[in-house]
C-alpha cells in the first residue's frame, strides 16, 4: 500500500472562492478546466466493521474511471494525517467493491475484519475538485485540492467545503508552513474529521465525538528525542480531535478534554524542558496557559452547577435557586468565551505553529550549539523517565509527608505535584512493566480523588463570592448569598470526610515501590 500524507483545512464557501487570488497562493497554477467531479460511494458491514476499525473502503468516479481504495487506519498524533492506501481500477459496470483486485494479504485481512457479513453503501460524496501544485522554495511539491460539495446519507446532508494540502514531495513541516501562511489571509480551521468520518456521523445520525487521549506507546528502546516528539504529538493531537465535538455540538466533555489535553501539553513541555528551545517553549506554554484559563471558567461552572448545585435543588430552597439563576447566566458567558477561544483563527495558528515545531523538530537547534543537549536527546528515554520520576517524586514527597498540618494553600500545591506526576507517568508508561504502572496509577487516582473535591470546594468559594458581588445592591443579593452558603456548608461537611482519608491514602500511595525502580 502507498502512504499519503494530507493536511486538511476547512473554510466557509466565500473563502474558499478567494483562495486562488490570496498571497499564498499567488504563483500556483491552478487547473483552467472545469473542476474535477468526484462522485464516491462507501461501503461497510451493517455493523460498521470497518469504521470500528479505522478503514475505509469506496468507490470513486473520477472522471469516467472508477477508481476502488482501500485505506487503513489514520495515524494518531499528527494533524498531516498519515495513512496507507491502496488504489485500483475497476470497471464502470461494477457497483460494488471486487475484492480479488486487492493483494492477496489486503484481501485476507478486509474479510477477516468483515467475518463473512457483506458490505453495502452507507453513504456518497459529491465534491467539484479544483487542482493546483505548489512548489515551495525548499523544493518541496504540495498539491492544493479545493473541495466544494455535499456528502449524502439518504436524506441527510451535509456540506463541504475545505482545502486538502497533500505532500507530494518533500518535507511535510511544508504542509504547515503553507497552512500557517494562509491562516495570516483566511480564516481556517484544522480539519480533524475526514469526508469518510464525516459521512459515517451522518448515516449513524451522530454529531462529533469527544475523544479521550490515546496511550502514548514508546518504542521500549526509544531515545529521548523520539519519546519528545511522539508525547508533544499526542498531546497536540487530542487538543484538535475535540475541537469539532466542542465547536459544532458544545459538547462539555469536549471541553474538558481540551482542558486536559492542555494541561498535558503543559506538563510534557516542563519535562522534556532540559531539551527544548526555551523560547518556544515559553511561548507555547503561554499559549496553552491563557487557553486552559478560558475554558477553566466554564468547566468550572459546569461542575458548580452540575456537582455542587444539583444535589440540593432538591429541597426547593429559594436560596438556592436563586444562586443556580445567577450561575446559570455566568456559565453562558463562560461559555461563549470559550467556544470563541476554540474557534478562533489564533487557536488555528497555535495548533499549527506547535506542529511545525514539531515537524521541524526545533529542539534541535539548540543541541547544534550544545553538546551536552545533543548527549541527552540521545539518551535513552528510560534514564531520562527515571530522572524525571523522582524529581516529581521527591516534590510531592516534600509536602505529602506533612499532609496532617498542610494548610489549603499547600493541600493545593501538593495536588498540583501529584498531578504533575500522574502525566509524567502516562508519558513513559509503555517503557515498563504494565502491572506496577497500573498499581502506582490507581495510587495516585485515589490522592487526586481526595484533592479533587477540595479543589471543587475552592473553586465554589470563588464562585459563591463573584456571584454574590455581582448581585450587590440588587433584591437577590441576600437569597444568593443564603442559596451560596447553603451549597458550600453542605459540601465542606463533605469535603472533611473526604480529608480524613487523605492520610490512609498517601501511606498507601507511599508504601508502593516507585515502578521505575522495581
Amino acid at each position: 500500500m502507498g502512504q499519503e500524507i494530507e493536511l486538511k483545512l476547512t473554510l466557509d464557501e466565500k473563502a474558499l472562492a478567494q483562495l486562488p487570488t490570496s498571497a499564498p497562493f499567488a504563483h500556483v497554477e491552478f487547473s483552467s478546466t472545469a473542476p474535477k467531479k468526484l462522485k464516491a460511494t462507501y461501503f461497510d458491514s451493517t455493523a460498521n466493521a470497518l469504521r470500528q476499525k479505522g478503514v475505509v473502503l469506496r468507490l470513486r468516479d473520477e472522471d469516467g474511471r472508477l477508481i476502488q481504495t482501500l485505506k487503513g487506519k489514520k495515524a494518531f498524533g499528527s494533524l498531516a494525517a498519515g495513512r496507507a492506501e491502496f488504489e485500483s481500477r475497476i470497471p464502470k459496470t461494477r457497483t460494488t467493491p471486487d475484492f480479488n483486485r486487492l493483494p492477496p494479504d489486503l484481501k485476507k485481512g478486509l474479510q477477516a475484519l468483515l467475518n463473512g457479513n457483506n458490505v453495502e453503501p452507507l453513504f456518497e460524496t459529491d465534491v467539484d475538485r479544483t487542482i493546483g501544485m505548489l512548489k515551495t522554495d525548499a523544493g518541496d511539491s504540495i498539491e492544493l485540492a479545493l473541495d466544494r460539495g455535499v456528502i449524502r446519507a439518504g436524506r441527510r446532508e451535509t456540506k463541504v467545503s475545505e482545502l486538502e494540502l497533500e505532500l507530494k514531495k518533500g518535507d511535510p513541516a511544508s504542509l504547515y508552513r503553507v497552512a500557517l501562511e494562509l491562516a495570516e489571509t483566511v480564516p481556517v480551521r484544522i480539519g480533524v474529521r475526514t469526508k469518510g468520518e464525516r459521512g459515517y456521523a451522518l448515516a449513524n445520525a451522530l454529531g462529533p465525538k469527544s475523544v479521550k487521549g490515546e496511550v502514548v506507546q514508546l518504542p521500549k528502546k526509544a531515545n529521548v528525542e523520539q519519546a519528545l516528539e511522539l508525547v508533544l504529538r499526542h498531546c497536540l493531537a487530542h487538543i484538535v480531535a475535540n475541537e469539532p465535538a466542542l465547536v459544532e455540538t458544545v459538547d462539555e466533555e469536549a471541553l474538558h478534554q481540551i482542558r486536559v489535553g492542555l494541561r498535558r501539553l503543559r506538563a510534557a513541555l516542563a519535562v522534556f524542558a532540559p531539551v527544548l528551545d526555551k523560547t518556544v517553549m515559553k511561548e507555547m506554554n503561554a499559549k496553552a496557559r491563557t487557553l486552559a484559563g478560558l475554558l477553566g471558567v466554564a468547566r468550572d461552572y459546569d461542575v458548580f452547577r452540575g456537582e455542587l448545585v444539583a444535589p440540593l435543588k432538591e429541597i426547593d430552597d429559594e436560596g438556592v435557586k436563586a444562586l443556580d439563576r445567577a450561575a446559570t447566566l455566568e456559565q453562558i458567558n463562560a461559555w461563549d468565551g470559550g467556544l470563541r477561544a476554540v474557534s478562533s483563527t489564533e487557536f488555528t495558528r497555535t495548533c499549527l505553529s506547535l506542529a511545525l515545531h514539531i515537524e521541524e523538530k526545533s529542539w534541535r537547534k539548540r543541541a547544534e550549539q550544545d553538546p551536552a543537549m545533543a548527549m541527552m536527546l540521545a539518551m535513552p528515554a528510560r534514564k531520562f523517565a527515571e530522572r524525571a520520576l523522582t524529581r516529581r517524586l521527591k516534590k510531592a514527597n516534600s509536602l505529602g509527608e506533612h499532609i496532617d498540618r498542610l494548610n489549603l494553600a499547600e493541600r493545593h500545591e501538593l495536588r498540583k505535584r501529584l498531578k504533575s506526576l500522574k502525566y509524567a507517568t502516562g508519558f513513559f508508561a509503555s517503557l515498563y512493566p504494565k502491572k506496577p504502572v497500573a498499581k502506582q496509577i490507581k495510587k495516585l487516582s485515589a490522592l487526586q480523588d481526595v484533592f479533587g473535591s477540595l479543589n471543587d470546594l475552592a473553586v465554589a468559594e470563588e464562585i459563591v463570592r463573584t456571584l454574590i458581588g455581582k448581585s450587590e445592591n440588587t433584591p437577590n443579593q441576600l437569597a444568593i448569598a443564603t442559596g451560596g452558603g447553603r451549597v458550600l456548608g453542605w459540601h465542606g461537611a463533605q469535603a472533611v470526610s473526604h480529608w480524613n482519608d487523605a492520610s490512609d491514602a498517601w501511606v498507601s500511595f507511599r508504601a508502593t515501590t516507585p515502578f521505575w525502580r522495581s
